[in-house]
């Protein structure tokens, strides 16, 4: 009853699993109606078979030859075209079902705050939408239906052999009982094996997406051969598992035994009676032939239960997603925030990640409208993790943060970070071009308004002289320019927002001098008028802010340093630099 029990356990995935097909439920009909007539003009060849045996060839019919063959002709037409129609349909389903619920997840994935992508390794998110969903997939395309009519066509052939031979019929009644019994044991076994590989397909895909985003650390550090030895236990691992799920999935198989001993039976039997003169030969190929349309529903209710049970394993992976509660949430009073001033406070800010250590702990600092602040300290001291939280990736654990005076949760998530401009020390570009790149800033901007960010982050003289400007593909992660200019594309990314809070990670410790003197001439640019919190790495970014706030390693906080001399020198010192 294990098997059972499985699926009995597995209704609430499976309810959940096959709601996405509701609002394709007249289409589910349809393709019913037309399966349903493919399977009974399936059934016209064993019955052609007798009639031709019997009444054509044996008695010269040259006339009723003519009929039956024009018969069987228009059966298999129709057989065969109404099968194609119904493929088409339900493949046509079975796909927008399952976009659908790949949709659900990617939304849901977007809902979820930074903190849960943290947590989960980016492989395994993947496996979700290319193996699981692909599993699930399968309750959508034509299982039950074909389940439904399986069945009828298991009550027809069932009916019209107990007319032909009651007595040969009982031979083919034991394997219902014996396929019972296989799936009541070893259902449960399959659902296991089936979650195994699916597992092992997620740390597979994991392993090799790690291993692909770091191929350059691999190619410098001589990993290869270690890289590939990972790589070949992952591949067999997943295959060991794949193997024994194919082995315990021949349990199923064991029906097909069962029906070759029954068919087998039928054959000894059915061709005594024919000897004896007690069956025509015709109604015994009929008769067997029917017999092995009996066995045909058994195996589709083989395959489709273990098809179920893998669906949801699958499906138990792609929910724990979906039900996976929204930390970072917004509540119904949310606000639009607009035409902020940039007054940013911090008040009493207690934070620690799940199992760790609190890493601030009653931080408070402000940050007034166009300053420019500095934040420094040790590794491990916070100074990211403030980044986060002012971007709503975390919410604090105690305390408040505050913009123009509200906290955040009072405005929406998408007009708080639309305010945001982050400028990082690793710069990410999508791999499509560099226009595409520069829009995220703000969709929709005109081209003349991309070039003007350009020009502000001092990038348009190396785009234009690049094959196809403004269109030149960017690589993955940027893979095709230089450091220099990514962090330039990044910089217009941020002029085409023009937030008033500006966010810099130490935008230029990774570059060379060259590079670092354009980039440095757009932030002067880019800091006018606006408040930037700076996280500070090393003690040269510490020169020309208005203000320090150092972080103590202990997570305690802040002690604030007085203005340096000069004031800020990057937002009052001259303009010019590089074209």
């Amino acid at each position: 009853m294990e098997g059972l029990k499985a699926i009995l356990a597995g209704k609430k995935v499976l309810g959940r699993t096959l709601g996405y097909l509701r609002p394709y439920i007249r289409w589910q009909f349809l393709g019913l109606f037309i399966t349903v007539i493919s399977a009974g003009a399936g059934l016209a060849q064993p019955w052609v078979n007798h009639i031709l045996i019997d009444k054509v060839l044996l008695e010269g019919n040259v006339p009723l030859l003519k009929t039956v063959m024009l018969f069987f002709t228009g059966a298999v037409l129709l057989q065969t075209g109404a099968g194609m129609a119904g493929t088409y349909l339900f493949t046509w389903m079975s796909n927008r079902a399952a976009n659908d619920l790949r949709a659900a997840l990617h939304r849901k994935i977007q809902m979820l705050s930074v903190a849960f992508a943290e947590r989960r390794k980016t492989g395994d998110i993947m496996s979700c939408f290319t193996s699981d969903v692909p599993v699930m997939q399968g309750l959508y395309s034509s299982i039950f239906v074909t389940l439904l009519t399986e069945a009828v066509r298991f009550a027809v052939v069932l009916a019209v052999m107990l007319r032909i031979n009651p007595r040969l019929t009982l031979i083919a009644l034991p394997s219902i009982p014996v396929f019972a019994v296989l799936l009541a044991l070893t259902g449960g076994i399959i659902k296991r094996a089936s979650r195994d590989v699916q597992e092992r397909r997620a740390d597979f895909n994991a392993l090799l997406q790690e291993q692909l985003a770091g191929l350059r650390t691999s190619a410098a550090y001589g990993l290869d051969a270690s890289q590939a030895e990972g790589f070949r236990g992952a591949m067999t691992t997943l295959l060991s598992s794949r193997l024994r799920l194919t082995l315990k999935g021949f349990i199923f198989n064991a029906g097909s035994l069962a029906a070759t001993a029954g068919m087998i039976l039928v054959l000894y039997l059915g061709g005594l009676e024919v000897i004896h003169g007690r069956m025509q030969l015709g109604v015994l190929i009929a008769f067997s032939g029917y017999f092995g349309m009996l066995f045909g529903p058994v195996g589709s209710f083989a395959g489709a239960a273990g098809q179920v049970l893998q669906a949801v394993g699958a499906g138990e992976r792609v929910l724990a997603i979906l039900d996976t509660p929204e930390t970072i949430r917004e509540s119904p009073k949310t606000v639009k925030l607009k035409n902020p001033s940039g007054l940013v406070e911090f008040r009493d800010v207690y934070f620690a990640y799940p199992g760790g250590n609190p890493v601030l702990r009653g931080l408070s600092f402000r940050v007034e409208p166009g300053e420019t602040v500095a934040v420094a300290g040790e590794s491990g001291s916070g100074k990211t993790t403030m980044v986060s939280l002012l971007l709503r990736f975390h919410d604090p654990d105690r305390g408040e943060i505050l913009l123009d005076g509200r906290p955040l949760g009072d405005y929406t998530l998408s007009s708080l970070r639309g305010n945001m401009g982050v400028v990082l020390q690793e710069p990410f570009l999508f791999g499509g071009t560099i226009m595409d790149n520069i829009l995220l800033g703000r969709p929709g901007a005109s081209k003349k308004e991309v070039e003007a960010a350009a020009r502000a982050a001092y990038a348009h003289h190396f785009i234009t002289g690049l094959h196809g400007g403004y269109q030149a593909r960017t690589g993955e992660r940027g893979a095709l320019l230089s450091g220099g200019q990514r962090q330039r594309i990044a910089l217009a990314r941020v002029f085409l927002r023009n937030p008033k809070l500006v966010i810099l990670d130490e935008a230029t410790s990774a570059l060379d001098r060259e590079s670092e003197e354009y980039v440095k001439e757009a932030l002067r640019n880019l800091l006018r008028d606006r408040t930037c919190i700076i996280i500070a790495h090393r003690e040269s970014t510490l020169e020309g802010v208005d203000r320090i706030i150092r972080l103590p390693g202990d997570g305690a906080g802040p002690l604030q340093a007085p203005p340096p001399p000069g004031g800020n020198r990057m937002r009052k010192g001259p303009g010019g630099g590089p074209p």
